[in-house]
């Protein structure tokens, strides 16, 4: 390992913005009101509720707090040279401290019904153990080292585990991709990002690592997410990259829909599977005719876009691999997803833009994005069909992909320039959001509304903001700087649309957005979505998004 291996990125942990984790470990350790905060991630638990050890200080023998020296992706250092390392089996370790110097903690947390507490403690021999209130006190006489087991026995020292955490650091970092010294330090970023969201599912058929979207109640596999994450994984870790489609292409349903998330409890594919509190917001957002029903539940359709970019590295196998899930999914939009004779979305979920003010009247909408899709997935299927061989089927998805085009044409405005989204009825609603820019994926796409979409990419009324492109059109009266999917900008649309650009040629433009995004995340780190005026992290984001991190790095080398 290099010496400046945990270096180079150690100014960006700051414990909050950039929290303290390691792969294959549920832990992550932030700065709290005092001290410091250890947390266990879990699928749909939010941070509240994952607290494993709060108020974790260290106080010297003269009882004062020991303040945090510096963290890195290595560990967190303290004045005095002690140190906080958690390994990928969920321990938390100190090592090197001074003899008198104390671990004050809360391990004794209030009784909820999803809280967690260490299953035990590992202390050297003559260690004194006071409780005060909620408050642990460890007297450590002479020095030593302490263990705190989250999940499971604890089997290392300090110092191995400090060396386990290394050595798993290098090789993660050393699969990073190579690019441009401009975009370096971004790129190394996410990639850390990319290897501390990898975690092992307790899943099937040996389908389990998983790199989730996020640590802080994202403990699954998301299935937009995972076709964005496998893109950017794939320019360092093909074979992983490939795990995520998998993955997400493992469990459809009898009708071929694929679910919306895999996680260690079974799988999120229609209302029946939501939490009891989601069901609730569900029949109450939904329209009359599925306030009772069962809705399946799903993501937009960019499998084949993601196994096409995989394909280039790792080869044409896996094309062959998804081909047949592939096919049958993209039936079930036409057959099943079509309520009004055009695919739809049933339910907000399933468009992955869940807050979006497209579905403020209507659970059910005709969105050009997903037209879009849709056109570009039938493109790409096509021409797979027709290198195997198989010209009837190939021939049935371009004579798709024509119909759904025509179709989207049949709903331009001219008036204002763009794509509207269709109400359950098929009147067209008033937003204008990012969703009118994806037509652009679709290769046929005639130059009046290319352009046209170009001129709002632009504008600085539309969608030409300080930080590009914001998620609804800035002078849309449903535009705001702050809330999801209401304006802020998110890396994946506005990756989306720079695929767009670049299949008609546009390339000075999408080269300009690309440097717009990568130059958000190195100013405020790969988040889940960013303000469109400052280009700040949104309060609500989360941070060390995995797609914002996968697609930086995408970005990043295509610009290299």
């Amino acid at each position: 390992m290099t010496p400046d291996l945990g270096r180079d990125l150690a100014p960006r942990f700051d414990l909050v913005e950039v929290p303290y984790t390691v792969r294959r470990s549920r832990l992550l350790v932030r700065r709290g009101p005092a001290g410091l905060t250890v947390y266990r991630a879990a699928y749909e638990r939010g941070l509240r509720d994952s607290v494993v050890a709060g108020d974790l200080r260290l106080l010297d023998d003269a009882g004062a707090e020991v303040p945090v020296r510096r963290a890195s992706p290595l560990k967190i250092g303290f004045d005095g040279g002690a140190s906080l390392v958690v390994t990928p089996d969920d321990g938390v370790h100190l090592g090197g401290i001074p003899a008198g110097w104390r671990l004050v903690a809360d391990l004794t947390l209030p009784p909820a019904e999803v809280a967690l507490t260490p299953d035990r403690l590992v202390l050297p021999d003559d260690a004194v153990v006071r409780v005060d209130g909620t408050l642990t006190e460890i007297l450590l006489p002479a020095g030593g080292e302490i263990g705190i087991a989250c999940a499971g026995p604890l089997e290392a020292s300090f110092a191995e585990a400090r060396d386990l955490v290394a050595a798993e650091l290098a090789a993660w970092m050393g699969r990073c991709p190579d690019v441009s010294p401009r975009w370096r330090e971004a790129t190394r970023l996410c990639w850390w990002v990319l290897g501390v969201n990898t975690l092992v599912l307790d899943a099937p058929e040996g389908l389990n690592r998983a790199v989730v979207p996020s640590k802080i109640g994202y403990v699954g596999l998301w299935q937009w997410d995972a076709y964005f994450i496998a893109i950017g994984l794939r320019h360092g870790d093909p074979e992983l990259a490939a795990e995520q489609l998998r993955i997400a292409l493992a469990y459809p349903t009898a009708e071929g829909q694929l679910p919306d998330v895999v996680h260690e409890e079974g799988v999120l594919a229609s209302s029946d599977d939501l939490p009891r509190g989601d069901l609730e917001n569900l029949r109450r957002l939904g329209s009359p005719s599925l306030a009772h029903a069962t809705v399946p539940l799903t993501k937009p359709p960019l499998t084949a876009l993601a196994v096409g970019r995989l394909a280039e590295v790792c080869g044409p196998s896996v094309i062959e691999e998804s081909l047949p899930t592939m096919l049958v999914a993209q039936h079930w939009w036409y057959r099943k997803s079509a309520p009004g004779g055009h695919p739809a979305y049933l339910h907000p979920y399933s468009s992955g833009l869940d807050d979006s003010p497209i579905f403020d009247h209507d659970a059910i909408v005709v969105s050009p994005d997903l037209t879009a899709y849709l056109i570009l997935s039938d493109e790409l299927l096509a021409g797979w069909l027709e290198q195997a061989g198989r010209a009837e089927e190939a021939s049935e998805c371009r004579e798709r992909a024509a119909a759904s085009l025509s179709q989207l044409l049949g709903t331009w405005d001219a008036e204002r320039g763009f794509f509207p989204t269709l109400g359950e009825h098929g009147s067209p609603l008033a937003s204008e959001t990012v969703v009118s820019l994806m037509p652009l994926l679709a290769s046929d796409l005639p130059p009046e509304q290319r352009d046209a979409l170009v001129r709002a990419i632009s504008d600085p009324e539309r969608f030409g903001t300080p930080h590009r492109l914001p998620t609804v059109a800035a002078s849309d009266a449903d535009y705001s700087t702050e809330r999801m999917w209401r304006g802020p900008v998110w890396v994946n649309t506005t990756w989306l649309v720079i695929q767009g650009l670049r299949r008609h040629g546009l390339d000075e433009l999408a080269d300009r957005l690309s440097e717009g995004i990568l130059e958000l995340v190195e100013q405020s780190g790969p988040a889940e979505y960013f303000r469109p005026d400052t280009g700040e992290r949104a309060r609500t984001a989360t941070v060390c998004f995995g797609w914002s991190a996968a697609l930086t790095i995408d970005l990043a080398v295509a610009l290299s």
